[in-house]
């Protein structure tokens, strides 16, 4: 699975090697803003079977590159697989910058997608919370962890798809994976906290005061994990997700997260930093 840093050069374009590559490195001297050198990269991409890429800030922004590359298959590393296993620390740290006693508090966890990652998600939320509610459309799905949640825990969860009522009382929403239009179709808190851990959501109720996350940055304390040259230019979760990404349990891939004492930097809304 062959991963390349791209970058993009502030250098005068060379006569020659417009595009350089070294071990897992890819400079680019060329103007990405071009369509016809967007498809000169990715047609080299694609000879070099490259699986995913991790773009600098400055392309991380270039819609034209980041579609083009989508098309042709090849992955972007932008912290969407990372997140699911921060949410619960970008929670926490919401939570205690605006002093809310978690307690005292209700959660809705709003999934379709009944994965590991959130059935473990749902298990630590719910032992948090005073009160946590599952909305999904699966809901026989759902089920049969609330009966597992119970008998091992003795915590009680609600498994609801009403959609005046399953999140119109929660304090706290993590949304998994319902997309704009769908969460739009509910009657949202007012002052909600809402996780998107697939970004890019609107809440379109003009009433709505709350706190929309839809992206983060962190800070890792060990840098040595993530360092190369010029990681500056990259975003770190972007480094991070491409060092940790792996097929494995949710519980194993915290416990490597663990290790390099990460904290939340910023969160993002619509409107930039929160």
């Amino acid at each position: 699975m062959k991963t390349y840093y791209i970058e993009k050069m502030d250098k005068p374009i060379p006569i020659i090697g417009k595009i350089r590559f070294h071990e897992d490195s890819c400079k680019v001297y060329l103007d990405l803003q071009k369509q016809r050198n967007i498809k000169k990269l990715t047609k080299i991409l694609n000879a070099k079977e490259t699986s995913n890429v991790v773009l600098s800030k400055e392309l991380i922004e270039n819609r034209e590159l980041v579609n083009t590359l989508y098309a042709n298959n090849i992955h972007i590393f932008d912290g969407r697989w990372l997140i699911q296993y921060l949410a619960i620390q970008i929670l926490d740290y919401i939570t205690k910058k605006e002093n809310i006693k978690l307690e005292e508090k209700e959660i809705a966890i709003t999934t379709n997608e009944i994965s590991d990652s959130a059935i473990e998600m749902i298990k630590k939320l719910a032992k948090q919370y005073k009160r946590t509610t599952i909305v999904t459309n699966h809901i026989e799905k759902l089920r049969k962890i609330e009966k597992e949640i119970y008998s091992q825990e003795g915590i009680l969860i609600v498994v609801s798809n009403n959609k005046k009522k399953s999140l119109a009382k929660a304090n706290v929403i993590l949304n998994i994976d319902f997309n704009k239009e769908l969460l739009n179709k509910y009657h949202i808190n007012e002052n909600a906290i809402i996780l998107n851990l697939e970004g890019d959501i609107k809440i379109e109720n003009r009433r709505f005061n709350g706190i929309n996350i839809n992206d983060y940055e962190i800070e890792v304390g060990r840098e040595e994990i993530i360092w190369r040259e010029n990681f500056q230019k990259f975003r770190t979760k972007d480094l991070l997700e491409a060092v940790l990404y792996m097929r494995d349990n949710y519980s194993n891939i915290c416990n490597k997260i663990g290790k390099y004492k990460i904290s939340i930097k910023d969160l993002y809304g619509i409107n930039g930093k929160i």
